[in-house]
Parts: C-alpha cells; structure tokens; sequence
C-alpha cells in the first residue's frame, strides 16, 4: 500500500514538473523571462538536477545576454532584461552570503574542513569577491598550520570557541567554567595551554569591545568608567592592558574617521548590514528607518554624504526627500545615493533631471559603494579638530 502511494506521489510531481516545464518553454518564447524563472525555481525546489530546466535556464541566460547587446530596445523588453540581470544577481548574492555565513558558522564551531568547503562554494559563484577571499586565505593559512595536522587545529578552535562564547559576556558562571573544565579533560589540553588561549581570547573580546566603542560613539564614549569597567568585565591584566592600548593608538592614528554617513532605510535587517560594514571602512554613520528619523537627525548633524532608500512602504517619495535636501541651505550641497532594489528608465531619467548623483542597486556591491563614498567626501579642515585631539584623549583614558 505504501509503495502505491509513493509511486503515486511521485507521478503526481513528475506531471506537476512537465506542465511548469510547458509553461515555462511559452514563457521564453513570449520574451517573460521572470515568469519562466520563476516557474523554474519550483522545479529545481523537487528536483535539483532536472536536465531539462538547466536547460531552460541556460537559454534564458543566452537570450538576455544577446538581447542586452542589440541597440533600440523597446522599453518593455528592456525592462524585462533589466529585472531578470537584477534577479539573477541578487540570487548570486544572496547564496555567496549564506556559504560564506555557514562557513563562518562551521569555522566558529570548530569544523574546518566542512568551513573549507562552503567557501569554495562561494569562490566558484564569484573568485573575485573580497570578502571569500579573505575567508578563504585565512582558512587556508589554518589549514596548513606548520606542525599542525587538520584534526589537531580543528580540536584547538572548538576549545577555543567554547571558551569565547563562556567569555563573550564576561567573566563566566562557575558551572560554565566546570563545562570548560571538562573539555579540557577530555580534549587532552594541559593547564597552561588553557590559560594561554583564554588570555587571547579574552584580550580580543576587549579589543573588539573598545574598537565598537570607537566605531559607533567617537571619542566622548571613552569615559574612565567605562574603560574601568571594562577592564573588570574580561580580567585584563595591567601588561596585556598597555599592550592592547599601543596596538589601538596605532590603529586610531592610522585609520581616522572618513567622514559621516546619514543611512535612510526602512528595512532594518538592511539597515544594520549597511551600517556594521560602512563602519568597519571607519565611517560614522548615522542610521535612520525613517524619513522623520532622517530630518530629526539633520537638525543635530551635517553628514558628508546621504545614503536613503528610493521608495518607502509608508507611501513617502524618495524624490520628495532629496528635493528637501537640495533646497535646504545648509544640506543642499551634500552627496546624496539612492538606494533601490530596481529602476526602470523612466525613474532613471526622472533622477538625472533632479540631479541625483548615484543610483546603488541593492543587494548592494560593498566595495562599490565604498569606493564611492571615498570619492565623494572632501572633509574640511574643522572636521579633523576630534582626531587631532585623539591621542591626548586615548593617553588620558588609559
């Protein structure tokens, strides 16, 4: 009875698969290649590897690359194009982001070889992405450890993982200190190998700490008491604190704040990325999800270059607000990006007529869109006062 249903199962999807298969065949011929697309992924979600819809794909790819190169398109095929090349490349993005988030996530567990391979999975989607690059270099440079054997270094990171999640918070409870304990004991490591990584560990998470502090509250959030108590938080010994406040001041003097960047994005999931990465270029950057928030902020601060989202879900006009920023006196001059998951001509021209600088199409290209961010700011001299006084600041903290 079983095998019956199952046998019948499977040729209620097979059926299923032909007819999306049918449709999807008219839709490449009707030039609806986001239809066809769609209908594709819903076969490849019950069978990856179906021959005949990697077939279909692959002659979607072709004709889109062979109409973008033709000259007087009809602006529905145009727009067509431009939807299906968007798709695509945000599909591209969106699966280099999860191999690269698992990767990651397998490394901090502990696993190399598996974190090894989702990168290489990532690599092959994109070989000239930075941030794989740089995963895949550090990976590597794990992976042949001088004296090291895989399992050995794989054994070193999951002891070093437990010990940083039990400190990520501080000094640990005594029962995650007995967990500790055990792991220990049972991955053979001596005391002094102990207390070696977890002074590492431990000067890392307070060098990260007062990186963040520096990253999101400038110098006024470098109060005695915070660096007191942070101290205190992580056990940081009086030697590695010095050690740890050199490394800072050079890295400080070194990379000076590039300039404020005023965000305006509904989607706080976006919000946050954009931010967490513009910050680690060492740009201040002031976040705002929503318009309102946005001329609240501009009341307080003048940013070097505005970055806001096109089109918002409550109804506001992204245009309305650039038009407020060009006939204000004291904001008409700066940079200003529009963000958008897609532009179509029209809404193009419409931009250009205004005087919009820069259209970024999201998901955003980070390294583009900080490469234009240096581009676009000049910073004055004024601007600079907060980073003369830095190591004076620093100096007097510590």
């Amino acid at each position: 009875m079983e095998d019956i249903r199952t046998a019948s199962l499977d040729r209620i999807k097979k059926m299923q698969i032909d007819d999306w298969l049918r449709q999807t065949d008219k839709h490449i011929r009707e030039g609806r290649y986001i239809a066809a697309d769609e209908l594709l992924q819903k076969v490849f979600e019950i069978n990856p590897e179906n021959t005949v819809g990697h077939s279909y794909q692959d002659r979607i790819q072709f004709l889109v690359k062979q109409l973008s190169q033709r000259v007087g398109l009809e602006d529905e095929i145009y727009k067509e194009i431009k939807k299906y090349r968007d798709l695509i490349s945000k599909r591209k993005t969106n699966q280099i982001n999860s191999f690269l988030t698992s990767s990651q996530k397998l490394l901090d567990e502990g696993h190399l070889r598996k974190a090894i391979e989702q990168a290489n999975k990532a690599l092959a989607l994109d070989p000239e992405n930075i941030y794989t690059k740089a995963l895949m270099q550090r990976l590597t440079e794990m992976q042949h450890k001088p004296g090291c054997t895989i399992a050995e270094t794989e054994r070193d990171l999951k002891f070093c993982a437990a010990i940083k999640e039990f400190w990520r918070n501080g000094k640990p409870s005594e029962d995650q200190y007995q967990i500790i304990f055990k792991m220990q004991n049972e991955l053979n490591f001596s005391d002094g190998k102990h207390l070696e990584y977890e002074r590492d560990i431990k000067n890392t998470l307070y060098k990260e700490t007062l990186h963040e502090i520096w990253l999101t509250g400038g110098l006024s959030a470098f109060t005695p008491d915070v660096i007191d108590s942070l101290r205190k938080k992580f056990e940081i010994s009086r030697i590695d604190h010095s050690v740890i406040e050199s490394s800072l001041l050079k890295e400080f003097r070194k990379n000076r704040i590039r300039g404020t960047i005023l965000i305006v994005d509904a989607d706080d999931k976006s919000l946050l990325e954009i931010s967490a990465v513009l910050r680690s270029h060492f740009f201040a950057v002031i976040a705002a999800g929503s318009l309102d928030e946005a001329l609240a902020c501009l009341k307080i601060a003048t940013p070097n270059v505005i970055i806001s989202e096109m089109n918002f879900q409550s109804g506001s006009d992204g245009f309305e607000f650039y038009e407020f920023i060009r006939t204000t006196s004291y904001t008409k001059n700066i940079p200003f990006i529009f963000m958008t998951n897609n532009i179509d001509r029209a809404t193009l021209l419409i931009g250009k007529r205004l005087g919009v600088e820069e259209f970024i199409l999201k998901p955003i290209d980070f390294e583009l869109l900080v490469a234009t961010l240096n581009g676009k700011i000049v910073l004055k001299t004024p601007q600079h006062t907060a980073s003369k006084n830095l190591d004076n600041v620093l100096l007097r903290i510590f």
